[in-house]
């Protein structure tokens, strides 16, 4: 026969188009890369979150850290200082109990008015006793606290008691002392103000 007649074998030898399995690949391809890239900047991220972390640990424990040690330091010296301030009223009221007894003997044996010895004896106990008043407050640290006449008044350390007209002075300055006052160890800390006249 000469006509040809396709066989089937002879049809599925003709070449046919094939399937393009590049496209499906690379799209896989890519989200895997993307996935990797996305974990990689996860863990960057993870890794910069936990420096930032373990900063701010460190900073906050260094800083409660010295809240604590400033803390302490404060309650100690508030401790020593309370203390202290103890002490010293423990020490007025003893000096204090000291000059009542003195006073009280004294006053025992007041001399009539009309034994001169006796008397003179008597002022002078009481002397005496005004000067160990006088020791005892030093020993406090209370020293006298004079005005100095010609300086400007202050109320703040001066008790104004009255005024005069001083003749070579201006206005508000104090022209004359009456009774000295007393002041701590600290000269800013006047414990009694001198009574003074100021100046018209």
């Amino acid at each position: 026969m000469n006509d040809d007649v396709l066989r089937p074998s002879d049809a599925s030898a003709t070449p046919q188009p094939q399937e393009n399995h590049t496209l499906g690949s690379s799209t896989i391809y890519r989200l895997c890369e993307e996935v990797i890239s996305l974990r990689e900047r996860n863990r960057a991220e993870h890794k910069f979150f936990e420096q930032s972390l373990a900063k701010s640990r460190d900073e906050l424990k260094a800083s409660f850290n010295k809240f604590a040690a400033d803390t302490h330091e404060e309650y100690q010296r508030l401790r020593q200082q309370v203390n202290g301030e103890k002490k010293l009223a423990v020490s007025l009221l003893n000096e204090l109990m000291e000059v009542n007894f003195d006073l009280i003997h004294i006053l025992a044996v007041r001399p009539r008015p009309d034994d001169p010895d006796g008397v003179a004896k008597w002022i002078e106990a009481v002397e005496v006793e005004s000067r160990k008043v006088e020791a005892a407050l030093l020993r406090q640290g209370i020293h006298p606290y004079d005005a100095v006449v010609g300086s400007s008044y202050d109320p703040r350390l001066h008790e104004r008691v009255g005024s005069m007209h001083a003749e070579g002075m201006g206005p508000l300055l104090v022209a004359e002392q009456r009774e000295r006052g007393y002041a701590s160890a600290q000269p800013d800390f006047v414990l009694r103000r001198p009574k003074v006249i100021v100046s018209e």
